[in-house]
């Protein structure tokens, strides 16, 4: 009997612990299939790795089912450390979640942070299915209530940007309030809010086809992560479909394995709302007669077919197999000199050196001017030949290198094309300054001759009936050319503007900055980029440096401190002594900036 009660009473203490093991457990549902919302064909079994770029300053993680208990001690992580994704369910959101726009179900993971130790990847921190909300708070993968995380529902592209420009403002108590910026790309949807005022600031970049991030920097007040995924890729090989639309003018394909001998393969053509198909064949060294391309080997080749498009229907009346970047970038103009960039650019990894290549091929068969502008997602390289001829434009994806939208034209031919289903962005171009109005610019020289003469005037006038004002005349005259001079001088010194040296563009590259501190400590940085314009000699000091100024308006500025060292600060460039403020120099490409000390 005695044995029978105390099988009863471990099987109820067995039901018990599970009843209270059950109510610890967040009454959400997993859901076996992905939500429709979502990507398909998404891993369950291998982690999504993301490579940690830039991290400053650890940070707290809480846990939304135990909000009563929620902290679960800082997590960190460290530059070259990774951070591992790995999806476990799509689940209704947590009952303490602190607002998400996302509608349920939204993906869980397993998380894995890394810290890099001396090459080793070690990790300190680790979490077991977590939503998507709880890791972007953590994260600062989103912001307000738009908490996108790892993973956005890519089915209806538009409702996410709507999601994201209403929470750029949502008016809550509680909310921050910041500008927000979308771009979408070919491969890409970019989202980055800044918080107004300062605080927040947060770049996220996705995958359109699987709705994965991509890439992300994001910051606030002293903390700062950078990650980029280590598992996209460019699919290659599923074909790049460009419509044609500007076409003029048949021109001759010269095939570079046979040259100079039965190169010639005759006149390709198409029209407008034709097609340029590409399909990718492989990564090969250059031909041995390659015209000349200074873009690294290997480089990719494909396949081509030319389609016109008559009375509706599309007709292909050129093809070829297995044509080089360089072959196919001469016969289109999608490059100039030997800047050959053609339809994909393998190296877009190092853009720096892409950018660099660019300018260096303004001159060599022809000569022209080049010119870089940039979004968060594209480059758009555009070279203009002196005197008239060449007249290129191409935009290419930042991540793979992927030509998106190119308008190119040599003599009576023409070519405009766009990879499907993108709308290429036009820069807005320069700020056009009002002429001079030199009537304001003389009005107070003539309000104080004006006065003058009244006052003279007066004074001869009052003379003629009181005789014995003449003698003062002199005095008075004396009195108001003092006064005149003194008010023209004023007038003078407030309306100086220093002219700046050198036109300001919107920016440059290689760029080298010495400080030499006096006491025998010299930095350099080399290989500096100066981006938005800010692209003075003292950009270039702020950029590396902490600096005190005292700013004289128009007339520019003087630099009082750098790093903590008070006294006389002067620079020079390229080892001359410019006899400007350092914010009114200009710099140019491959500038040497020397600031010293005494």
């Amino acid at each position: 009997m005695k044995n029978i009660k105390k099988i009863t009473y471990f099987i109820a203490a067995l039901i018990f612990v599970q009843l209270l093991y059950s109510g610890s457990i967040p009454l959400v549902k997993a859901q076996v299939d992905i939500s429709n919302s979502y990507y398909q064909n998404l891993e369950y079994n291998n982690p999504y790795v993301y490579e940690v770029i830039q991290f400053g300053d650890s940070t707290g993680w809480y846990n939304f089912s135990e909000w009563s208990n929620s902290y679960e001690g800082d997590w960190k992580t460290d530059a070259t450390g990774q951070i591992l994704v790995k999806l476990t369910g799509f689940y209704d959101k947590d009952p303490n979640d602190w607002g998400n726009v996302f509608g349920d179900p939204i993906p869980w993971y397993d998380i894995g942070i890394y810290e890099n130790n001396l090459g080793v990847l070690k990790m300190n921190f680790t979490l077991s299915n977590r939503s998507n909300s709880e890791v972007a708070r953590a994260l600062t993968l989103g912001y307000n209530s738009f908490q996108p995380g790892f993973l956005i529902p890519n089915e209806n592209l538009t409702n996410v940007k709507e999601l994201a420009l209403n929470q750029s403002d949502p008016g809550g108590l509680y909310d921050i309030v910041g500008d927000l910026d979308v771009e979408e790309s070919y491969n890409f949807l970019s989202i980055g809010f800044e918080q107004n005022g300062g605080g927040q600031k947060t770049s996220l970049i996705y995958d359109k086809s699987t709705g994965l991030l991509v890439w992300a920097k994001t910051s606030i007040f002293g903390y700062l992560l950078e990650i980029k995924s280590l598992n996209f890729t460019l699919d290659y090989f599923s074909g790049f479909e460009y419509n044609v639309l500007q076409f003029g003018g048949a021109v001759g394909w010269y095939n570079f394995t046979q040259w100079p001998a039965d190169s010639y393969e005759g006149d390709w053509k198409t029209n407008t709302n034709g097609q340029i198909l590409i399909n990718f064949t492989g990564f090969y060294d250059k031909d041995p007669n390659d015209w000349g391309n200074i873009i690294d080997d290997p480089i990719p080749w494909f396949d081509i077919e030319i389609v016109e498009n008559k009375s509706g229907i599309l007709t292909t009346n050129f093809t070829l197999s297995n044509r080089s970047n360089s072959e196919l970038g001469w016969a289109f103009t999608l490059g100039y000199n030997n800047f050959q960039s053609g339809i994909l650019i393998q190296i877009i990894d190092n853009l720096t050196r892409v950018k660099k290549l660019a300018f260096q091929e303004a001159s060599g068969f022809v000569n022209g001017l080049v010119s870089v502008e940039e979004t968060q997602l594209t480059i758009k390289i555009s070279f203009d030949q002196v005197g008239g001829g060449q007249k290129t434009k191409m935009i290419y994806e930042k991540r793979t290198g992927l030509l998106l939208w190119a308008n190119t034209s040599i003599g009576s031919y023409l070519l405009e094309m766009a990879i499907d289903k993108y709308i290429p962005w036009e820069s807005t171009g320069e700020e056009i300054r009002p002429p001079t109005n030199y009537f304001l610019k003389f009005l107070p020289y003539i309000v104080i001759a004006s006065i003058c003469i009244l006052i003279m005037a007066a004074s001869l006038i009052v003379s003629r009936f009181k005789t014995g004002l003449k003698k003062f005349n002199k005095y008075i005259l004396i009195v108001i050319l003092a006064t005149a001079s003194f008010a023209s001088f004023f007038v003078f010194t407030s309306s100086i503007e220093v002219g700046e040296v050198n036109e300001p563009v919107r920016e440059i590259q290689d760029i080298t900055l010495i400080v030499d501190y006096g006491n025998g400590t010299v930095k350099t940085w080399e290989n500096i980029e100066l981006s938005d314009y800010n692209t003075t000699a003292f950009d270039t000091l702020i950029k590396w440096c902490e600096t005190e100024i005292t700013d004289y308006g128009d007339m520019g500025i003087i630099v009082e401190s750098v790093d903590g060292i008070e006294g006389n600060w002067r620079y020079s460039i390229n080892d001359e002594f410019p006899g400007v403020s350092a914010n009114k120099y200009n710099l140019k490409n491959g500038d040497i900036v020397k600031w010293i000390f005494g």
